[in-house]
């Protein structure tokens, strides 16, 4: 982990917090801002929205119980939020009530994406699982010159692997770098830098 985050202990207590108080609480605030719109479009709306897959108490045995309700407090918070949504230099963040289209996409991603999450956590158990090598932006097989980013990825492992000598790096590793620069006349990304490009090349060997 530490060759992928370079600050490993801040990279995951950053991500505790965003996931556990910060996105959570920034929702809370979203909902009381635009609460009344909400529930004028959709008259249901509180029993339909936000409906967790995840149970309170399930949640938080792993998170902890650091949550907590929209207080007085953030009061200020929601009105700041709506002057400078509107006027200020944040304007650009203004909240838009999604299309009725919109938000059955939405939630239909979220149950789709818990389905295959908890699909994936079973084929852990019983050790089955097997993850396909695609880009998760397009869902297609990872190649070169398919996406911008793979590529400059795959010229960082490439190097990474070469500072070392190679010595962490599994045959099955090995096979699938030298699969993915197997045809070098692919428009790769990495060509756009020659000094970067001469290195992987002299990586490959």
């Amino acid at each position: 982990m530490k060759d992928v985050l370079t600050h490993e202990t801040l990279a995951v207590g950053s991500y505790r917090f965003a996931v556990s108080r910060l996105i959570p609480h920034m929702t809370q605030v979203a909902l009381q801002i635009h609460k009344k719109e909400l529930m004028r479009e959709t008259p249901n709306f509180a029993k339909q929205k936000f409906l967790y897959r995840l149970s309170r108490s399930d949640y938080e045995r792993p998170v902890g119980k650091g949550l907590r309700e929209a207080g007085l407090g953030d009061a200020d918070l929601v009105n700041l939020s709506a002057i400078h949504a509107k006027i200020g230099p944040f304007k650009g963040l203004a909240f838009n009530n999604p299309s009725p289209q919109t938000e059955d996409l939405y939630i239909k991603s979220i149950n789709t994406t818990v389905d295959q999450y908890r699909a994936f956590l079973e084929e852990v158990r019983t050790d089955t699982l097997v993850l396909p090598n695609c880009d998760f932006d397009s869902g297609k097989p990872t190649k070169a010159a398919e996406y911008s980013l793979t590529d400059d990825t795959y010229a960082t492992l490439l190097a990474q692997l070469s500072e070392r000598k190679f010595d962490l790096a599994s045959a099955e590793l090995r096979d699938n770098v030298h699969e993915f620069y197997s045809d070098l006349s692919a428009p790769i990304e990495t060509k756009k830098d020659q000094v970067r490009c001469q290195n992987v090349l002299t990586a490959l060997g």
